[in-house]
Parts: structure tokens; C-alpha cells; sequence
């Protein structure tokens, strides 16, 4: 028997899930379960279909909003921090919105706080801590299927690169899922990685293996997007799961060893090296000049409405006038632009801080990684470096995608890190300072004790007992 037991069993044996509740809570409690393990993978397939004008994943954000209500009591801090933000955000946003493109990216915006407000009050216990990695991991599953299949085959689906000529269309390689844009699908991958480096730390048995398994995968299908930005995010990941592991570190270094050396005895250096020539030529390309135009007429922007916000949407429209051409390029390409240039300073400034005010208190914790003396870390731990991690990456993130604000994979990350923060908050009510071994007790031969949930629960049930004495 392990000697360790998972976040799940350890919120179940502490009475963090309830089993008292009525029939109708039992039902409600179960449709949130369900509606939260669909969130990623509804985040993902916005871009594929939409039921009428409404994409999947706002219509289920709705219905968890609703069930949480309906099911929670009340708000923790995490939860009133979004709603206070989200609350100024949109609230200036209205004021400086036109009809038509504005309303319809405020109301994106709107929609996607709803989900991190839903996604914070539905973790009220370590359980759903587990539940959030096996969301990630179903979403995972799926959207990477279709990629497989690209690879396999090199047939991509018959949305890819919707919007972009036929030309495009056909000559390119990199793939995209069903998620249309490679760089979106990127991001995807990014996030879930993240994710599953966790999941692998926090779960135990056989499906810690399915998870480290996706993680070890995703650098490839990242590579194959073509994304350069992401490409360097997911090597930040992938150095974190390498100090994770020893033996992962030992294998890379070997095999990166091995690849320098037939590299140099087959002579693919000059090969190699005009790869890496070509790669920086085409940053300089028209593709990069144009981004960096992009980038010039957004500061202009900002300097020209004194840093009070132009209103949402209106990028596309007011980059017609800007100084320098951007050539067909209409979008802003860059999170960080959408936010000070659509919204102002005020509220860009509000976001950043919030975000640093996570990244530095979660920095000066402890989340190194584990030693000898610590072989396995503490689910804090580990929280706390998915946290820095995730967090460090998403500046890059922001500017991979021509689009940032839009995306509903965007607020799923940013839901998913809030309920990381919310946990560690409350660190000792949700017991993720704790190990968890002692809870586990020894097996003493083959078919003999009692089943482990039943001694679990004895052993909870006996550190709970108090003795009363006369008054």
C-alpha cells in the first residue's frame, strides 16, 4: 500500500464533504461537480461552435454561477477581490464604450469574471483541488486527440486557420487542433501543462502517471504549434518538471548529450545553425515589424487619451489612424495592450498589481522544490510553485495570441490560478500543510484489517473524539 493518500481521501476523512445534505443539495452539489470538470474543455471548444449566438463555455459559466449560488453560503477573499476588480473594470468600461464591437467585448469580459468568481466559490476544500486537475486533464484528453491525429496524418480540421486565405491554409504545418489557431491551441497546452505538473505531485495511484505523461508530451505538440513565445514558456514548465524529478533531469541531460554529439559527428551543425539564422531573420521579418508597429500605434494610443482608456474594441478601429503602418495586421497581439489602451491606467495598473501582489507573496513562501529531507513536498508546496509558475509565463502568453481578452481559455488560467491563491490562504483549513501518511495505516497481511477507508475514517473519528470532563 502507498504510504501516502491523496488530497481527496484526506478532505473525505476530515468531513470536508459533507454527507448530510438533502436530496436537492446532493443534486445541485452533483450538476456543479459535473459543470466544473467540463469548464477547460468548454473553454477550448468556444472557438469550434457556438449554441446560436452563445459560445459553450458562456452558457455553462452561467449555469455554475447560478448552481453556486444555490450551493455556497459565502464569498472568500479571493472571490471579493475579483468581484470588487471585475466590478471597477467593468463599470469604467461602460462609461467609455461605443455601441456595437464595445459592448460585445465587455460583455466577453463580463462573462469571463463570472467564471473566475464561479470557479473560487465552487473550491471550498482540498477536494477540489483534485477536481481542478482532473478538469484540466479531461479537457487535455480531448483537445489534444484531434492534434494527435495531425500529427499522424498531417490532415488538419476543417476549421483550421479560419479567416486566413486559402494559400495560408493549405501551406501551412503547424497544428491547431480544433481550436483554430495554433496559438491559441498553444495556450492552451501551456496552462494545461501547468496543470498536469501538479496533478502529477498531487495525486496518487496509476493516474499520477497519465498526468506526468501529458506533461511530458506537451512540449512537442507546443513545438509543432510553432508558437515562438509559448515555446519559450513551456521551457520554463519544463525546467520546473525537471527539478521535480531526478531521474527526468538525468534522462534530458543524457539525451540531450547524446543529440550534441551525433549532431556533431553526422556534421548537421551548419544545418542547424542556418535553422536558427533563418529563425532570427524572420523576426526581423514583415511579420515582426509588423508587431512592433502594432506595439508603437498602442502607445500612441494610450499618450493620446491620456492614459483614461479609448473604450473596448475600439483598437481595430482607431489603428487605421495611427502613424505607423501595420500592413494587414489589425489586432493588438499583446493582453497587456487590450488592458492599458482599452480600459486605461487605473484599471491596467489595478490588474497588474493584483498579479504581483500573488506572484511576490507566493516567491517569498516556501515552495522550493523537495530534497532528501523533504522527498516529497507538501501540497502547499507545490501549490505555491504552480503559482509562481503560471504566473511567470503569463506575460509571455498574453502576447502569443493575436487576441487576448476574448479568449475564454484566458479566464479558465486566470480561474485556475485564483483557486490555487484561495487555497493557500487558507492553507490550514484546507490541510495542505499536513502529511497525509499518518493517516494511512500499515496493511498487516494479505486479507486481513479493515478496508483503508474504513480505517481512515476510525482514525479521523478517533483524533476528533474529546473527553469530557465534570464540570
Amino acid at each position: 500500500m502507498s504510504h501516502t493518500t491523496s488530497l481527496l481521501d484526506t478532505a473525505r476523512v476530515t468531513g470536508a464533504e459533507p454527507g448530510t445534505l438533502g436530496a436537492r443539495g446532493r443534486f445541485l452539489e452533483f450538476c456543479l461537480r459535473w459543470a466544473f470538470l467540463l469548464l477547460p474543455f468548454a473553454s477550448a471548444w468556444a472557438s469550434t461552435i457556438t449554441l446560436g449566438p452563445i459560445a459553450p463555455v458562456r452558457a455553462l459559466a452561467a449555469v455554475m454561477l447560478v448552481l453556486v449560488l444555490l450551493c455556497r453560503d459565502r464569498m472568500t477573499t479571493v472571490t471579493w477581490s475579483v468581484v470588487l476588480v471585475g466590478s471597477l473594470w467593468l463599470c469604467w468600461g461602460v462609461f467609455l464604450a461605443r455601441p456595437g464591437t464595445g459592448y460585445r467585448e465587455l460583455l466577453g469580459v463580463g462573462v469571463g469574471l463570472a467564471t473566475m468568481v464561479a470557479m473560487t466559490m465552487a473550491a471550498k476544500d482540498a477536494s477540489w483541488l483534485i477536481r481542478l486537475c482532473r478538469a484540466w486533464l479531461i479537457g487535455m484528453i480531448i483537445v489534444c486527440l484531434p492534434a494527435f491525429f495531425e500529427v499522424a496524418t498531417g490532415i488538419h480540421m476543417p476549421n483550421y486557420r479560419e479567416g486566413s486565405s486559402e494559400y495560408v491554409r493549405t501551406r501551412a504545418t503547424d497544428i491547431a487542433s480544433f481550436m483554430v489557431n495554433p496559438n491559441l491551441f498553444a495556450y492552451f497546452l501551456i496552462v494545461g501543462m501547468g496543470v498536469m505538473i501538479v496533478g502529477w505531485r498531487l495525486e496518487t495511484g496509476r493516474l499520477r502517471w497519465v498526468y506526468f505523461g501529458f506533461a511530458l508530451v506537451t512540449p512537442v505538440l507546443v513545438l509543432l504549434t510553432g508558437s515562438r513565445l509559448c515555446l519559450a514558456a513551456v521551457a520554463v514548465l519544463f525546467i520546473w518538471m525537471m527539478l521535480l524529478s531526478r531521474p527526468l533531469s538525468l534522462v534530458v541531460a543524457a539525451v540531450g548529450v547524446l543529440g550534441v554529439g551525433l549532431i556533431v559527428v553526422s556534421g548537421r551543425m551548419q544545418s542547424l545553425l542556418k535553422i536558427v539564422d533563418t529563425a532570427m531573420f524572420n523576426l526581423g521579418s514583415l511579420s515582426g515589424r509588423s508587431r512592433m508597429h502594432v506595439y508603437q500605434d498602442a502607445l500612441w494610443m494610450f499618450v493620446d487619451k491620456l492614459g483614461l482608456g479609448q473604450g473596448p474594441g475600439q483598437f481595430s478601429v482607431r489603428l487605421a489612424y495611427a502613424p505607423w503602418p501595420t500592413y494587414t495586421t489589425i489586432d493588438p497581439h499583446n493582453g497587456f495592450t487590450e488592458v492599458f489602451v482599452g480600459y486605461g491606467m487605473l484599471v491596467g495598473a489595478l490588474i497588474v498589481a493584483l498579479a504581483l501582489a500573488a506572484l511576490v507573496r507566493a516567491v517569498r513562501r516556501d515552495w522550493r522544490a523537495p530534497t532528501r529531507r523533504r522527498p516529497r513536498p507538501a501540497a502547499e508546496s507545490v501549490l505555491l510553485q504552480g503559482v509562481v509558475a503560471l504566473l511567470a509565463v503569463s506575460p509571455l502568453l498574453a502576447m502569443a495570441n493575436s487576441s487576448y481578452l476574448k479568449s475564454p481559455v484566458v479566464w479558465c488560467h486566470m480561474g485556475t490560478i485564483a483557486i490555487w491563491c484561495q487555497a493557500l490562504l487558507a492553507a490550514r483549513r484546507w490541510r495542505l500543510r499536513e502529511d497525509p501518511s499518518p493517516l494511512v495505516t500499515p496493511a498487516r497481511g494479505k486479507g486481513t484489517g479493515l478496508p483503508r477507508r474504513y480505517r481512515l475514517a476510525r482514525r479521523a473519528a478517533a483524533d476528533r473524539a474529546v473527553v469530557r470532563g465534570h464540570e
